[in-house]
């Protein structure tokens, strides 16, 4: 046995040397009967053989015992070790091991070199009731989760060590015994573009990783026509958050294409697969009509389809520039559909709009109030596709389509209607504050712009109309960030979506620096006529 102040010590002398093994995975608490079936393995990361003859592997709960000493062994440069119990079958060294399982308070298993300048721990569950300190010889406060029985702890990656146990360890419900960590990552496709400008023609497409971890393994890329791979591309290792395009020539004869991304450990494969039409949207077919990006505090974002009267219904999956994607599925009936993660509240804020029109998607993710690309499918092709700049709040991207050519304004938004107004361009002014459009009249779809001009470049903002009596009826911004210059829009409705009354409304500003300078209040006259 040996005393939490002695394991301390051990470190004390020098800490790291070079060549030192590190816990890799432990299993400490096996399905069933714990007796005989208990293992631990240890990596060596660097790159020099490491004699492990004498170093040892202790466990604690309230107090460090003694569970194996090493006999003459040398572990090579990325090379496992195991030892397991007399029920495990691929161990290189056998001993009755006897770990904690957790549950009520922090345990730990530490390896120590030969001569004790040396330890590696991993510190799992909480809290720290009994004060065990970490390879800094300082009480823990990293700790890893608490693996369940049949799972074990593993690293993120084979010697993966930072020092952090929760950051370093990870519960594995398919444990590895001496065989190679598994490496997560979600590495996903996204933004499919089509040059047909170029002689052949150029298509590239984005690949980033949205998983937890950097990843040191690599993918493969295929493009598939006619169920032949005519494109295969072995993806160098991506880091957390990074991306990379690639580009490839097309066939002459190609109108459609199956991109397929493989990767041993991807967490989520659904965004590994995209069908791609080079003859693009054909006449008929559903089609992207409105984004709401940019919703007031407090509301929420939703995407408008505009389904014509006959065409053939699908599943579908609408993809986003990093890769996330909303599926839905669409009812036998044409028109202007909503896609929504609450419809009961959409409603709320938009009554006029039929409940049969308004979807509740299968899956959301968020739209980029910054600039987003949006990628419309069915199960085979590719039907439609849109990008946007930076949102306005409370306004929307609305399709526009003369002449055969396609185009997107901001507008206010008309869910489940059809397009019908863009986005006046109001004059420069000097003013901090300046109010147009009024008086309008809401029965012809008009509405107040409330255009400022601040002298910071970055700012907050509170705005909100209020009736004579002093109740207020909507807010257009709450603690709101902006930049200098823009523009607030209202279109006469209440904040539960209702229009109000014809008359005199107010509108009170307050607009302070993100700096801290003195708040600018003003009172502004709107009139609905």
């Amino acid at each position: 046995m040996i005393s939490a102040l002695v394991c301390a010590a051990f470190l004390l002398i020098s800490g790291y040397l070079n060549a030192q093994a590190v816990i890799n995975e432990v299993c400490y608490d096996p399905e069933g009967a714990d007796s005989g079936k208990e293992w631990i393995e240890l990596y060596n990361p660097g790159n020099q053989t490491i004699d492990l003859s004498g170093s040892k592997i202790y466990s604690c709960g309230t107090s460090w015992t003694l569970q194996f000493e090493f006999p003459y062994f040398l572990l090579r440069p990325g090379y496992l070790v195991m030892i397991g119990g007399p029920g495990m079958n691929n161990a290189q060294f056998y001993a009755n091991l006897s770990f904690q399982n957790g549950g009520s308070a922090s345990d730990a298993i530490r390896f120590v070199n030969a001569d004790s300048t040396y330890t590696d721990t991993v510190i799992y569950d909480t809290p720290n009731s009994n004060l065990i300190t970490d390879d800094f010889a300082t009480v823990a406060y990293s700790f890893a989760e608490d693996a369940p029985e049949g799972c074990s702890l593993a690293r993120v990656a084979d010697g993966w060590d930072t020092n952090m146990c929760g950051d370093d360890f990870r519960v594995e419900q398919n444990p590895t015994p001496n065989l190679p960590n598994r490496v997560y990552t979600d590495l996903a496709l996204y933004g499919p573009h089509l040059d047909n400008e170029s002689s052949p023609r150029l298509f590239s497409v984005g690949i980033r990783n949205l998983g937890p971890y950097s990843t040191p393994y690599r993918a493969l890329f295929n493009a598939y026509h006619n169920q032949q791979a005519f494109h295969q591309e072995e993806l160098p290792p991506l880091a957390l958050g990074d991306s990379l395009r690639i580009s490839f020539i097309l066939p002459d004869d190609l109108e459609m294409m199956y991109l397929q991304l493989m990767h041993q450990n991807d967490l989520e494969e659904d965004n590994n697969i995209l069908h791609y039409s080079i003859l693009g949207q054909s006449s008929g077919q559903l089609y992207l009509n409105e984004i709401f990006p940019a919703p007031l505090p407090g509301k929420q974002e939703w995407i408008e389809l505009y389904a014509p009267p006959s065409f053939s219904r699908a599943s579908y999956q609408i993809h986003d520039a990093s890769g996330g994607s909303i599926s839905f599925t669409l009812p036998d009936i044409p028109g202007y559909f909503v896609l929504c993660s609450d419809p009961e509240s959409f409603l709320e804020e938009y009554p006029q709009c039929p409940s049969a029109l308004v979807l509740q998607a299968q899956s959301w993710t968020p739209l980029n109030n910054t600039g987003d690309s949006l990628y419309l499918w069915d199960e085979y092709a590719l039907l439609d596709s849109m990008s946007f700049a930076s949102g306005t709040v409370g306004m929307s991207f609305q399709r526009l389509e003369e002449e055969g050519e396609v185009s997107w304004h901001v507008a206010l938004p008309s869910p489940c209607a059809q397009n019908f107004q863009a986005t006046p361009d109001l004059p420069e002014h000097d003013e901090r504050l300046k109010i147009y459009g009024s008086p309008f009249d809401v029965r012809k779809a008009e509405f107040v712009s409330i255009s400022y001009n601040l002298p910071a470049v970055s700012n907050r903002v509170n705005c909100s109309i209020w009736d004579l009596n002093g109740r207020k009826v909507a807010s257009l911004a709450e603690n709101l960030q902006i930049a200098d210059r823009g523009v607030l829009y209202w279109d006469g409705k209440k904040s539960g979506g209702t229009y109000v009354a014809r008359g005199l409304y107010l509108l009170l500003w307050e607009s302070q620096s993100d700096a801290g300078s003195k708040v600018y209040r003003r009172q502004k006259s709107i009139v609905i006529k």
